[in-house]
């Protein structure tokens, strides 16, 4: 299954051996982010280094970066990037990139950004997944289940607010 990753999804991989390092590094995945999630994870490096150990820190974002698909955007996607920032006003501009990516590919994001979810799950411009929505596809759901099971767990969560 093709996904295009968040920063955060990196991130929590990089932090803790569980459920969101297994998922990342399954054979099941193929894993597509932008290059500036690499290098904006490099940035803030001495903070990331606090919560873990440098030995473990490089190992794991080395095996991490072997792993990722990583892309640039070129002239050609001017399209697709100005569409992602459009939607990326309504919760996080900072994320249209990974928007920008979903589009130019066709494939749904990873990530846990509530607010990402639920917009693509109105919009249905793109598709963002949480963690839960990922696992559910590997163990054989269907992508219509996951988006049901999605819409419930988001939508029932913010009336409840």
């Amino acid at each position: 299954m093709k996904l295009v990753v968040d920063t955060n999804k990196i991130v929590a991989c990089l932090l803790k051996d569980g459920k969101v390092r297994k998922l990342f590094f399954s054979p099941f995945l193929e894993l597509y982010t932008h290059q500036y999630a690499v290098e904006e994870i490099r940035n803030h490096e001495n903070e990331l280094l606090k919560k873990v150990s440098k030995q473990a820190y490089g190992f794991i974002l080395n095996k991490a970066v072997s792993k990722l698909i990583l892309i640039k955007f070129s002239p050609k996607d001017e399209e697709n990037l100005r569409i992602a920032k459009c939607i990326a006003e309504n919760f996080d501009v900072d994320d249209y990139p990974f928007i920008a990516l979903a589009l130019k590919l066709g494939i749904p994001i990873w990530t846990n950004d509530k607010e990402m979810i639920a917009y693509s799950l109105k919009s249905k411009r793109y598709l963002a997944l949480d963690t839960k929505a990922v696992e559910e596809l590997i163990r054989g759901k269907s992508l219509d289940e996951v988006k049901g099971d999605l819409k419930k767990r988001y939508f029932s969560q913010r009336n409840q607010n």
